[in-house]
């Protein structure tokens, strides 16, 4: 969620840059920070409104970046005001326009298709004995996605559990990463993951080929 705040102050960086430059146009520079913090506001409703769930958690990081810009941009208004260079109106304001709406769409569309469809919604550790054994679970959360919840037994103190891949073609198969915890030896690892949707069969595994069970195929064996 940080790096989703950390694109949030890109972003509204670059949108506070494009208002700014247009503000200059009618000598209006209130409108910078101003139209910056409705952008966010947008965000936030498109998010709640919309979006919802753990999904819609990335859009109100998204905007809470992009806020925060806005209350910046407030603050330095008038040291940027002060400046006959800034706020006189050039050719390279008039590039600087297109150049900003490129990367702000461009940093979208780049957001976009790095989009892996999964989230976390927790991990831990957990003090675990002899009877805790290492299954998943499945279940559906709200707007009908899904949740896989993995616990890893006594076998596994000391670790931590890291998603490799989530890849959905023909079937959902989950790759997990498990390596070594120095900040919690005693413990195992516990993680939730959030899907779209999860395509039968499911196989939950390892990088290095182990496949964990469901608590349902244990029960049954």
């Amino acid at each position: 969620m940080y790096l989703i705040l950390a694109g949030g102050l890109f972003l509204g960086f670059l949108v506070f840059g494009f208002f700014f430059i247009l503000s200059k146009f009618k000598e209006q520079y209130y409108l910078a920070p101003l139209l910056t913090f409705i952008t966010a506001l947008i965000i936030g409703f498109y998010s709640f409104f919309f979006v919802r769930g753990f999904e819609g958690m990335g859009y109100v990081f998204l905007a809470g970046g992009i806020f925060l810009i806005s209350v910046l941009g407030t603050m330095a208004l008038p040291l940027l005001t002060k400046s006959s260079k800034l706020t006189k109106v050039s050719i390279w304001d008039k590039i600087g326009l297109f150049v900003l709406s490129v990367l702000f769409f461009t940093t979208i569309f780049v957001v976009n298709l790095k989009d892996d469809d999964y989230w976390i919604i927790d991990e831990g550790h957990t003090v675990v004995n002899d009877d805790t054994y290492t299954h998943y679970r499945v279940s559906t959360i709200s707007e009908g996605n899904k949740e896989i919840y993995l616990k890893l037994g006594e076998e596994y103190i000391g670790k931590k559990i890291e998603v490799e891949e989530i890849n959905q073609n023909e079937s959902t198969e989950v790759v997990l990463n498990v390596v070594e915890d120095e900040n919690n030896p005693n413990k195992s690892p516990f993680i939730y993951i959030g899907l779209d949707e999860i395509k039968e069969p499911l196989t939950v595994s390892t990088t290095e080929g182990k496949e964990f069970k469901s608590a349902l195929e244990i029960i049954n064996e």
